[in-house]
């Protein structure tokens, strides 16, 4: 039940890290001058509150910190001088305190399967956050036809079978997926299991997983070279497919890494649907659509290093199909929040780095919140805007951190709306026949 995850787990989690914030506070030198009227924790929960509120502002956090406790009420001015809002400041306080909060186990020794093929299934996807172009310099965007922006990118890896968050990170919105994915390789553990986007897509951080003893499976990016390790096209193969699944052993890219390659046909209207966009952008650009790509467009395809004995298609799929809940979390997060509403003023890098950070806590409690429901309930379909909607709408209203532990939410209030047409799961088991 929700409330014994809350009354004995969650509430270990902010009671230690309470314990811990002024070490934090302490080795990231965010105090510049130490004082009765200044509190870590409550800077914390002030940083908090401006992501769901969207009052972001220095005059504003001041105002929240002597709202919920007057005898820390002080001016700007005064608290400007007591908070060291330089890089090892600020960010370095909010960074201790994501990597904790990340690193602590959110469910009981033993509640997972010891006979269960993967130690952890690691999904891992990134968001971007607009913010003022005045930020350009430190927060460079890529830019659009009226000139340049600014942003930054979020980085975020869980644990499917257990809901632990593996690895956060912050970054400057021109990375690329595939560079940012070289951080997770620190956290990667013998037999995990990655998945990957095709925005990750890089052989050589493969061959890292592999090398760590783990295991990687991904989607199959068009402009990537894959054959047969006879040779053979994988278009050729596709092509003179009479069946609805391939499994077979190839190479990837010029470096013919060896790979499995998974694939189950897409639906007819799916198909027709793709072929139909990619030839009309063709068309657009004065040019004829690319045979290879027209016929990929007719498959899901899917590359790995998991033996056969070890999984089957079908199972390769169910768990890929799992990979649409991060993404979930991210709108949910954005939908429930106040970030944009927060980023969307002029200030110091540190400052709004601040906010990300604050901003990334808050959607880690929302996501272990949500995770731990959906594997007390299975069967149950819980809605992760509404639960994103209901946790910060309650970080509004705390005085000290160990109030998150009572947060104890009615399961019914978060449930989704029931639907007669099948999950995305279950039409791709389906699609296998």
């Amino acid at each position: 039940m929700l409330e014994a995850f809350h009354s004995s787990n969650r509430s270990a989690l902010w009671a230690s890290l309470a314990a811990k914030l002024n070490s934090f506070a302490k080795e990231s030198r965010l105090v510049q001058r130490v004082s009765k009227k200044f509190s870590p924790e409550k800077f914390l929960l002030a940083m908090l509150d401006a992501t769901s509120t969207g009052r972001a502002s220095f005059n504003q956090l001041v105002a929240t910190i002597g709202f919920n406790e007057p005898e820390l009420n002080t001016s700007p001015q005064a608290l400007n001088k007591r908070v060291n809002r330089t890089e090892c400041g600020v960010e370095g306080f909010l960074v201790r305190c994501l990597s904790y909060i990340c690193q602590h186990r959110s469910h009981p020794s033993g509640t997972v399967a010891d006979d269960r093929p993967f130690e952890r299934i690691v999904v891992e996807d990134s968001t971007s956050l607009r913010l003022p172009k005045s930020n350009v310099e430190e927060f460079p965007g890529h830019g659009n036809a009226v000139g340049e922006t600014a942003g930054c990118k979020i980085d975020l890896a869980f644990d499917l079978l257990v809901g632990s968050i593996v690895h956060s990170e912050l970054f400057i919105a021109t990375e690329q997926d595939k560079t940012i994915g070289i951080g997770l390789l620190d956290h990667i553990r013998s037999n995990d299991l990655v998945l990957r986007d095709m925005g990750y897509f890089g052989v050589e951080n493969f061959l890292a997983i592999e090398t760590l003893g783990a295991f990687w499976l991904s989607r199959l990016p068009l402009n990537v070279d894959v054959h047969t390790k006879d040779g053979v096209a994988l278009e050729k193969i596709l092509a003179g497919c009479r069946g609805d699944t391939v499994d077979l052993g190839v190479t990837l890219t010029a470096k013919r890494h060896s790979a499995r390659l998974v694939a189950v046909r897409a639906s007819k209207q799916e198909a027709n649907k793709r072929r139909r966009e990619r030839r009309a952008e063709a068309k657009r650009r004065g040019r004829k659509a690319d045979k290879k790509a027209l016929i990929r467009d007719g498959w899901h395809l899917m590359v790995t290093n998991v033996a056969r004995k070890k999984q089957s298609v079908a199972k390769l799929v169910a768990i890929y199909s799992q990979r649409w809940l991060i993404e979930m979390a991210f709108r949910a997060w954005k939908q429930a929040g106040n970030m944009a509403k927060a980023l969307n003023r002029n200030s110091g890098p540190q400052h709004l780095k601040g906010l990300v950070l604050a901003g990334m806590i808050a959607m880690v409690l929302g996501l272990k919140i949500g995770l731990s429901l959906a594997r007390g309930k299975p069967g149950m379909r819980y809605s992760l805007e509404k639960i994103f909607d209901y946790i910060l709408a309650r970080l509004v209203a705390l005085r000290k951190l160990t109030d998150l532990g009572e947060i104890k939410p009615d399961p019914r209030h978060l449930q989704g709306q029931k639907r007669k047409r099948l999950s995305l799961n279950c039409k791709l088991i389906e699609l296998l026949g």
